[in-house]
């Protein structure tokens, strides 16, 4: 997965860096450094992300509230 390709999914989905790094559970440095292209998307992102994208919007919609309802990562 490229970072064009992430940055793509992020807007197809509705979600700034910050909400994406909640959603798949990353610390937003880290997903701020994907979406610059200046670290390599690991295979387990992309595969999350894949999965994500596979599931039906509705639970897709579902899964993300209730994820970005978590405390943020590492508090």
């Amino acid at each position: 997965m490229t970072a064009e390709e992430l940055n793509a999914i992020r807007r197809q989905w509705g979600l700034d860096a910050r909400q994406l790094a909640k959603v798949l559970c990353l610390h937003s440095t880290k997903v701020s450094e994907y979406l610059g292209d200046v670290t390599p998307i690991p295979c387990a992102v992309a595969y999350s992300v894949e999965a994500l994208t596979l599931l039906p919007e509705a639970q897709r919609l579902d899964l993300f509230q209730k994820r970005l309802a978590r405390p943020t990562h590492g508090r």
